[in-house]
């Protein structure tokens, strides 16, 4: 049994797990051998925190402090420091905002961000957490998943049907995805906000798993602004690539020229 209070907080929270995201208290009292009397007024803390919270049918799920302290721990590593000069370099000449974006579960976590001289949503910002599935940056993180892994994550998730491009089932994002694997960069003139541009790319480590993506976005602009844009966004993606030890790539683009990192 967990002795601290710290340990009793930690051991709850591993508890939560994608096959069980909601438990109730008597299952975690069950689980980690905790008083009752005890483990309640310890729930009561975690929700307080906004680490956890209380469901409809009385039952416990993770809440976005969880959230908080994961995106605070990914902020404080290398990536953030490498990507911050080579987003305001792409922000700087594009004067669209430039992003950088992580894949956590199903969402995707923007850590950096450099505001640009357009017109832009102002629902984003550092620490801000939307579905991959729904995101240009999201799409290319996705691809890059085994599909049996993209089909776990993606178990009994309800994708809803938003009536746009955004997939609508399973089957739907995996087709998607299979295009998107052979594009160097994705192009939107409105795919998760009608009237935002966006041009995505991913940014890989030594041995070419992708671990971020960015982006250059713009309000009020569309998809042909934002395919003009491809080869200097490639361009900053691969340069922060380099710089996580990556190795140069040739890419096809769209009008079937050749960029090189």
């Amino acid at each position: 049994m967990p002795e601290s209070s710290l340990e009793r907080g930690v051991a709850v929270l591993r508890q939560f797990r994608r096959d069980r995201p909601t438990l109730a208290a008597t299952d975690l009292a069950a689980a980690l051998a905790i008083p009752r009397s005890s483990l309640h007024r310890l729930l009561g803390e975690m929700v307080d925190l906004g680490l956890l919270r209380r469901t409809g049918d009385a039952r416990y799920t993770l809440d976005a402090g969880v959230l908080l302290l994961g995106h605070a721990c990914l902020a404080s590593q290398d990536i953030v420091a490498l990507a911050t000069p080579v987003l305001a370099d792409l922000c700087a000449r594009t004067g669209w905002t430039t992003n950088l974006a992580v894949r956590q579960g199903s969402a995707i976590i923007y850590l950096a961000r450099s505001r640009g001289t357009g017109a832009v949503t102002e629902n984003v910002s550092v620490g801000t957490s939307l579905p991959a599935n729904a995101t240009l940056m999201g799409r290319l993180l996705l691809s890059d998943m085994a599909a049996g892994n993209l089909r776990a994550l993606y178990h009994g998730h309800v994708f809803g049907d938003r009536g746009d491009a955004v997939p609508s089932s399973l089957a739907a994002l995996e087709a998607q995805l299979a295009d998107d694997r052979t594009a160097p960069c994705l192009v939107s003139g409105g795919y998760y906000e009608s009237g935002l541009a966006v041009v995505a790319a991913p940014v890989r480590e030594a041995g070419g798993r992708m671990v971020a993506a960015i982006n250059a976005t713009c309000a009020g602009s569309d998809a042909r602004h934002a395919q003009a844009l491809c080869p200097v966004v490639i361009e900053a993606a691969d340069t922060l690539s380099s710089l996580l030890g990556a190795q140069p790539a040739a890419h096809t683009l769209n009008n079937g020229e050749r960029a090189w990192a």
